[in-house]
């Protein structure tokens, strides 16, 4: 039962947690995709703006690169084949200057780059298309080139001999420009975008994690307090460190517990009282059936004495006899009527309920011989807080019991012990193959003065069941009339056994 309370606790609590993170959540995931649609939007633009920014910049350089590849000293440098030098290709802008030959091998540049000589050595590396595939007076643009994490483009013209318009080499006049974002880079953002919103949700569910620890506390605490009243415990206090509503709540719960424990307490008082009246009552009536009896024989003895005295020995005889009889009787009613109301406050310590069931066993003696006695102790019962003595003559009065409603037929006496599946406590389970008991005569069976027996004074189950009840435990009779009888005893186990 503790274990479905809990399991019930975690239910609710998880179902806060998940009612916090969906409410975190759904203004977490809004913010990644409108972030991730500023972002998309604000690449796009500057993607626009990059290459407006890029056509700024490349279209000035077309015409110095038509005025280099038409340079008369350049384009005879190309056909004498002779070495090309810095005074042979002046541009201003700070340009980066390459020439190719007719085989678009290069020539000539004018950065000590070993990078950039690497990335220009020919026009296949330049991103530049054959010689042969250039036209007169066409202006060739490069895509974006990347050197040291710089983009480079290049304006390319054909440099031919003017009176014969042969190709003779290529001129190419370059310059960085600004780098435009790249889908890897905004892939990387969004990336990050993720990943902060992940972390962002996981610390939303840590918080209400602990906000939900703070609502269920109480709540369990509460639900403790009720099963526990539920039990009968009314010393219970529910301990809840809060000012709001919690608290009032908690205060409310300790209020009425209290005020039931007050009723209960008058309540007990006014059972008691009551019980105490009809015992009373009882006592008087079955001390008046004896009282008859021995007044009856003493003046039938007073008047046979005065009337004729022949056959008065044997009068006396008699009525000495009925009187004694009646005596006796009335004095074993006095002593269990003494017993059950001397009866001491118990005296618990932790101990074994196997071992007092077979004491009380010992107890009793010898068994009749028709009578089969089965004993069936489980192995691991957990201890708990007993009064020895008294638990053992609670069993002793029920193993009586039990023999007495076998001793002319015969029978089997089988006790067992184990643990009760419900509530887990102890129980034990007394039953005989005796002539049972109707349904009425079981309804009254703990009463006091109530006896199925010839003869019995009714006190012997009223005591056994004060004990149980002076335990907190329980004792519950099964019965049917001309077959078996059982009786159930539930005894608590010990806290924390």
């Amino acid at each position: 039962m503790k274990a479905n309370r809990k399991t019930s606790a975690l239910k609710f609590k998880s179902k806060l947690i998940m009612v916090f993170a969906f409410i975190c959540l759904i203004p977490t995931v809004s913010l990644v995709l409108v972030s991730q649609l500023m972002i998309y939007q604000s690449v796009n633009h500057w993607k626009v703006v990059s290459r407006s920014l890029r056509e700024l910049l490349v279209v000035p350089m077309s015409e110095d690169a038509m005025q280099l590849a038409s340079d008369p000293g350049l384009i005879d440098a190309l056909i004498k084949n002779e070495d090309i030098t810095e005074n042979d290709v002046v541009l201003g802008g700070n340009y980066i200057i390459v020439v190719y030959n007719e085989q678009g091998e290069r020539v000539f540049i004018n950065r000590d780059d070993e990078a950039l000589k690497e990335q220009l050595a020919s026009l296949e590396k330049s991103r530049l298309p054959p010689i042969e595939e250039f036209r007169p007076g066409e202006i060739i643009i490069t895509g974006a080139i990347k050197i040291h994490k710089e983009e480079l483009a290049l304006n390319a013209v054909l440099c031919e001999i003017p009176e014969t318009g042969e190709a003779v080499g290529v001129a190419a006049v370059g310059r960085f420009i600004p780098s435009s974002p790249t889908d890897i880079g905004t892939t990387t953002l969004v990336i990050i975008l993720i990943l902060v919103a992940v972390l962002v949700f996981i610390i939303s569910i840590w918080i209400s994690s602990l906000v939900a620890k703070e609502i269920t506390n109480p709540i369990q605490k509460l639900v403790d307090g009720t099963q526990e009243l539920a039990k009968g415990n009314l010393n219970y206090h529910v301990k809840v460190d809060a000012r709001d509503e919690m608290g009032i709540l908690a205060d409310s719960f300790n209020y009425m517990t209290g005020k039931l424990k007050t009723n209960a307490e008058e309540l007990k008082r006014a059972e008691k009282a009551a019980a105490w009246q009809e015992v009373a009552q009882k006592l008087a009536h079955e001390i008046k059936n004896p009282l008859t009896p021995i007044q009856l024989c003493t003046e039938r003895l007073k008047r046979r004495y005065q009337s004729r005295r022949e056959g008065y020995e044997e009068v006396l005889e008699e009525c000495s006899s009925t009187i004694l009889r009646e005596v006796d009787r009335l004095r074993k009613l006095l002593d269990e009527f003494s017993r059950l109301a001397r009866m001491p406050q118990i005296d618990p310590v932790t101990g074994d309920v196997n071992s007092v069931v077979q004491d009380a066993l010992n107890l009793y003696g010898n068994f009749p011989e028709n009578i089969e006695i089965i004993t069936d102790y489980g192995r691991e019962i957990p201890l708990t807080s007993i009064d020895q003595e008294q638990m053992e003559r609670a069993f002793f009065n029920i193993i009586k019991n039990a023999v007495e409603a076998m001793e002319k037929t015969g029978g089997k006496l089988k006790i067992k012990t184990g643990i009760h599946e419900d509530s887990g406590n102890i129980m034990v389970t007394v039953s005989d193959t005796g002539s049972g008991m109707s349904a009425d005569a079981m309804e009254k069976l703990f009463t006091p003065h109530f006896s199925t027996k010839k003869g019995g004074t009714g006190l012997g189950l009223a005591i056994v069941k004060k004990i149980i009840d002076d335990h907190n435990g329980d004792i519950t009779v099964e019965s049917e009339k001309g077959k078996c009888t059982v009786f159930t005893v539930i005894i608590p186990v010990l806290e924390g056994a």
